[in-house]
């Protein structure tokens, strides 16, 4: 063992057969094991093998997969995000390569991020999901990441601006246990800049759509929304930022009661209609907006 290396505290078993090397940590774990889950490790015949800096894995990271592996703590559909993410980067092609493992933590993944067109909650760290999922190709949650990247409170404007973070953050980024500070770490400035022009696309789409009290067939619905339109809708949405928030803010219209404020119950089946088709507007218009 080297001067500087130290052997981990958990796994590091005397009838270990290998020895693996990562950063200053030395793992003694059973070879059998890793071997029939990983191509990478498989090919390998020495009895310690040091991991390159260049394949970015972390000792956190490879902590969390041998949990996974001896059955300390299983990576299962209600593991946390940091848990799903740290196996995620430790078990693909460019790392270490456990592809039955990596497609279990990748359909976990999926399942944490939903998309539209009815709006929807993600969980924190949305940074460092959109750096893996950009990183790790997994395009089919990157729309539904973006638009709550630009309609989230943890993404700022003035920071796309003044990002400094290099691209090279699309490498797969270290474990982050703070969602707080995610963003600066991992939404690289070109990411930013994209979260910009899709909130710009937002605004420019909805504002005439969310200030204009629409037309009824019927005059008496007509003059409804223009009498309450600036008090239920134009006035809450200011407030919530509801100009690029558009599946939220037309999910909202939707459960207002505007048959209480005197729109007649065709125009109210009619008027939820188009805002259902709005928000499916929205959506599909995405994929040109952001180039997905």
């Amino acid at each position: 063992m080297s001067s500087t290396a130290t052997q981990h505290p958990v796994f590091w078993f005397e009838d270990g057969s290998l020895s693996i090397q990562i950063e200053s940590t030395i793992f003694k774990i059973h070879r059998t094991l890793l071997n029939r889950h990983s191509p990478f490790l498989s090919t390998n015949n020495d009895d310690l093998l040091k991991i390159d800096s260049s394949r970015g894995v972390s000792v956190r990271d490879f902590e969390i997969l041998l949990e996974h592996l001896y059955h300390d703590n299983p990576l299962s559909p209600d593991s946390p995000f940091p848990r799903i993410a740290s196996v995620l980067r430790v078990s693909a092609p460019g790392q270490l390569d456990f592809p039955k493992i990596h497609a279990t933590a990748t359909r976990y993944f999926i399942n944490l991020f939903p998309s539209g067109p009815a709006p929807f909650l993600h969980p924190a760290h949305l940074e460092e999901a959109f750096a893996l999922s950009t990183t790790l190709n997994i395009t089919s949650v990157q729309k539904g990441l973006l638009y709550s990247l630009v309609t989230s409170t943890n993404f700022e404007m003035e920071e796309a601006n003044e990002a400094k973070v290099s691209d090279s953050t699309h490498q797969l980024p270290v474990s982050i246990d703070s969602p707080s500070d995610a963003h600066k770490r991992v939404l690289s400035s070109a990411d930013a800049q994209r979260c910009m022009r899709l909130m710009t696309h937002f605004i420019d789409h909805f504002t005439p759509i969310l200030f204009t009290p629409p037309a009824t067939p019927h005059m008496a619905c007509t003059d409804v929304f223009a009498d309450t339109w600036l008090k239920f809708v134009i006035q809450p949405a200011l407030a919530d930022d509801g100009v690029y928030k558009p599946l939220e803010t037309l999910e909202r219209l939707k459960g207002l009661d505007w048959a209480g404020a005197g729109l007649c119950s065709t125009c109210v089946v009619e008027k939820n209609a188009e805002w259902t088709e709005e928000q499916e507007v929205v959506w599909r218009s995405m994929d040109k907006w952001i180039q997905v």
